[in-house]
């Protein structure tokens, strides 16, 4: 008998497609090994396409040029650590420059995603005068690989 009406298939809770996934069950580590406590983590994969016309007809076919993958995180209170992780320190002129990272892991329950040559590409702090600091950054990232027990699917 299925467990889940969206899955007729389904027999285990391991199964089910639309299992509850919660952001305690997300870790995230940068460069590998480092862990930080995170308050949210996203990200996304974006393949680039262009319409190429291949014959004299009229429809044209969809060719895949190149995959974008991006996202962002969250750190509650002090970052200023995980910023010297992805920023480099002030030179003369007094600029502070994003460098890259050589990976960025999020492990979210069964599976584990790892970015790599990732750049820090976006950092904001948030200091509301209630309420503990947040500090956000965004990255983009050259290659993802993931570990999700054999399957290789995302």
């Amino acid at each position: 008998m299925p467990t889940d009406p969206y899955n007729q298939n389904a027999t285990t809770r391991n199964e089910i497609d639309d299992s509850k996934e919660v952001g305690p069950n997300c870790r995230l580590e940068i460069p590998s090994g480092t862990e930080l406590p995170v308050t949210n983590v996203s990200f996304s994969e974006e393949a680039e396409t262009s319409e190429v016309q291949y014959t004299t007809g009229f429809n044209k076919d969809i060719a895949v040029t190149g995959v974008t993958y991006s996202g962002s995180f969250e750190v509650s209170g002090n970052a200023n650590s995980t910023r010297g992780k992805g920023w480099t320190e002030a030179s003369s002129s007094g600029t502070n420059l994003p460098k890259h990272v050589a990976t960025l892991v999020i492990k979210d329950g069964n599976k584990t995603y790892t970015f790599q040559d990732v750049l820090l590409n976006s950092h904001s702090k948030d200091i509301p005068s209630d309420d503990r600091t947040t500090q956000s950054f965004d990255f983009m990232a050259q290659r993802l690989f993931t570990d999700d027990g054999g399957t290789g699917a995302i």
